[in-house]
């Protein structure tokens, strides 16, 4: 896999402010009720906790899903108010390849967009936005350890698609992708921006690689998968912050 062209900053030593950005209610709710928050709020040990997700787009009813909403969001939650930390956490799409199973959890090491195809020097690499998250790789290791076992460490993959072209699917697997999602590429832009330390954990709804269509097993497994990434949340923001 090439090597990211962008790094964010690393996890600061003290870490007092975290934003926890999920973009469904569906995932959000167990993860609040998991942390014990109120209001949108919740403490981790020293840390405050703050959960921000995009919303409901007022027209359509659905949850604002995508790169663009979540970007939008996380660059308005900025202009407010800068965290220590910004932390990511949802579902995601995993692969069979890889030997993922549905639940399993992916602690993020890097993340890219893979619908970017521009033919123009500089221009392609700057659109592929590839970011080295801010964990160190002793702190990977450790949350690997820590919340194993069924836990991956790597790449994560976003675009606006719930489903994967066949180019897609070539390009996942030349970077040995471990996660597909919709907006942790778009969160790296906007941190990278901020100079905002970010970090990632991820749930397999489905598996990419699968036969079976990606929206069957996302609405299947989200809840199953959601409950298993609320279960590990405080732990993960714990040792991050700690």
């Amino acid at each position: 896999m090439d090597a990211p062209t962008f790094t964010l900053p690393p996890v600061p030593a003290r870490v007092r402010r975290v934003l926890l950005f999920v973009a469904m209610r569906g995932e959000a709710a167990p993860i609040a009720q998991a942390l014990g928050a109120t209001g949108g709020r919740a403490r981790v040990g020293a840390a405050e906790v703050e959960i921000l997700v995009p919303g409901v787009d007022p027209v359509l009813g659905v949850d604002r899903l995508g790169p663009v909403h979540a970007a939008a969001a996380l660059a308005r939650a900025f202009a407010a108010e800068r965290p220590d930390l910004v932390v990511n956490m949802g579902t995601c799409g995993g692969f069979e390849a890889h030997g993922q199973r549905i639940a399993d959890l992916v602690v993020v090491r890097d993340t890219l967009f893979h619908d970017a195809r521009v033919a123009l020097d500089g221009y392609d690499r700057l659109a592929r936005a590839h970011t080295r998250l801010s964990p160190s790789d002793a702190q990977l290791d450790a949350l690997g350890a820590r919340l194993a076992p069924g836990v991956h460490i790597g790449p994560a993959s976003t675009f606006a698609s719930l489903d994967a072209t066949t180019r897609e699917l070539a390009l996942f697997r030349r970077t040995r992708a471990l996660a597909k999602d919709m907006e942790l590429a778009a969160l790296a832009v906007a941190c990278r921006e901020a100079q905002v330390p970010l970090a990632a954990l991820k749930g397999v709804t489905d598996l990419v690689d699968h036969h079976e269509p990606t929206h069957e097993a996302f609405l299947r497994n989200l809840k199953t998968t959601s409950d298993r990434v609320a279960a590990a949340a405080g732990e993960f923001i714990a040792m991050l912050s700690s």
